[in-house]
């Protein structure tokens, strides 16, 4: 009896031990996958300014502000303009944060310039995205 008593014991205690491990180790693997998967922030920036992108040509086209074709234009575009953007990111990163909006504010409209020039909009479709522009602004404050 106490033999069988014991043979419980030490089975109960590998297999809670034996839980334990495989639970301690697949939590440390999940960890070891998160930090490297951790992306870095001009990462983040590149992908959250990418994402509001095309966010931002979706809400276009269904407007009605633009066509489909010019938002791919656009994009195009845009995509051929990213050393420079890069480069602008990193001349302005140590500004404090009100800075950094308005400068950002000043090249966007900036940017929009650039996209009539090249013949991507007119200049009624630029007048119309800073119009839907100064209002999301507005209704943020």
């Amino acid at each position: 009896m106490r033999k069988l008593q014991g043979i419980q014991g030490l089975l109960g205690t590998i297999i809670i031990g034996g839980t334990i491990l495989s639970f301690g180790t697949s939590a440390f693997a999940n960890t070891d996958t998160m930090v490297i998967n951790q992306p870095n922030q001009i990462y983040s920036q590149v992908c959250h300014g990418k994402h509001h992108f095309n966010e931002m040509m979706t809400e276009l086209v269904n407007k009605k502000i633009i066509t489909q074709e010019q938002a791919d234009k656009w994009a195009e575009f845009r995509q051929s303009k990213m050393a420079e953007s890069k480069a602008e990111r990193e001349k302005i990163k140590d500004l404090p944060k009100e800075e950094r909006r308005n400068y950002w504010q000043n090249a966007n409209n900036k940017r929009l310039e650039e996209v009539v020039k090249a013949g991507i909009i007119t200049q009624e479709q630029a007048a119309q995205i800073k119009e839907l522009w100064q209002n999301k602004r507005n209704n943020k404050q």
